[in-house]
């Protein structure tokens, strides 16, 4: 087929290749779209490893019971761990509860409430704010936010209360695993009250994110730019701040960091605001220490290991599913399997 197409495929082949430099075509200098830091060779700053702080590590992981429309029983898990350079200390703490978000029709108005209906190891003393579905956070375009948009709230709060948890340990470096973005209604408000006592402890906070879709005022990705200006500077471990946003309420500056000179990609990493130049310096070169597993080299390895025991595996959801089927008439059993999106899950898993 291709034989047939002959001089036209070569001119669209050469026409994409004109195009793609045109597109990748790195400038001198740029801003990420919506920061106010300016970019350039000169923005790359070596990280040395001067420091070795404690750094706890916080994340967590959830895995649907049951889910209707209109309620979702859900089993979640938050851990944090102590690590100084890549010795894991004994200081580690777990919680593992079940929650139940469930819609509220009140005199035509959906709301959404979310309260822990028991706990299977640890504890948490959270209350989760009700949730209007047309509030700004949750619509989506013109038309209300369904439930889906909501159940990971009881664990995106879990994890931030687990960072008076975190403080415990004497960590001077709190890592939560993804952005410091806030999300959901009131989050902002309750993450003050975090952020306080984090200061109050002479402790710096931060996140750091696998994935971003930052990108330059010239609709380059962020990533791709920066590793260019580390090339060219010569540096294999390298931080580069790009600023505040001018439209997050996070209260973080981001940076992007690259933590391993083996390491084929670069992260984004959020710090909250109220830090001083010497913590900077403390927590990008805890990083590093921290960052030579060899399976996963420029990745802290306290976020690896806080993934995998934070984790909740499918089958501990079934089985908690199980013991709450054999309580119920078959009856109640179909209507459920029923209700549910069995037909939305079949489509994910098969891609």
């Amino acid at each position: 087929m291709y034989k047939k197409l002959g001089v036209y495929l070569k001119e669209f082949l050469y026409s994409t290749k004109k195009l793609l430099k045109e597109l990748l075509s790195f400038p001198e200098a740029t801003k990420a779209y919506g920061f106010n830091e300016i970019i350039d060779i000169n923005s790359i700053r070596e990280i040395n490893e001067s420091y070795e702080e404690k750094i706890s590590a916080i994340d967590g992981g959830t895995s649907e019971i049951i889910r209707l429309p209109t309620f979702s029983i859900v089993l979640n898990r938050i851990y944090c761990n102590c690590f100084i350079g890549m010795k894991k200390l004994d200081y580690f703490d777990r919680c593992t509860f079940i929650s139940l978000t469930r819609m509220i029709n009140d005199n035509g108005k959906i709301f959404y409430e979310t309260k822990i209906l028991h706990f299977i190891e640890g504890e948490l003393n959270i209350k989760f704010p009700i949730v209007d579905s047309y509030s700004e956070e949750m619509r989506i375009g013109k038309n209300r936010g369904d439930i889906s948009r909501v159940i990971s709230m009881a664990r995106r709060f879990g994890e931030w209360e687990f960072v008076r948890n975190a403080l415990k340990s004497g960590a001077k470096i709190i890592l939560m695993d993804g952005s410091l973005q806030t999300s959901f209604p009131n989050e902002s408000e309750f993450v003050k009250q975090i952020y306080n006592e984090v200061e109050k402890n002479n402790s710096i906070i931060a996140g750091l994110s696998k994935t971003s879709t930052i990108f330059t005022e010239n609709g380059l990705p962020i990533s791709g730019f920066l590793e260019y200006l580390g090339r060219r500077k010569g540096i294999s471990k390298w931080a580069v701040k790009i600023g505040k946003s001018e439209e997050w309420t996070n209260k973080a500056l981001i940076y992007f960091v690259k933590l391993h000179e083996n390491s084929d990609r670069c992260y984004r990493l959020d710090v909250y605001e109220k830090v001083s130049e010497e913590d900077i310096e403390k927590l990008l070169s805890s990083l590093v220490s921290n960052s030579k597993y060899f399976a996963y080299p420029g990745y802290p390895y306290a976020l690896i290991d806080a993934h995998n025991l934070a984790r909740v595996g499918r089958d501990e959801a079934i089985y908690i599913r199980n013991l709450i089927f054999d309580l119920l008439d078959i009856e109640d059993i179909k209507r459920i399997e029923n209700s549910e999106q069995i037909a939305h899950k079949i489509l994910d898993e098969l891609g």
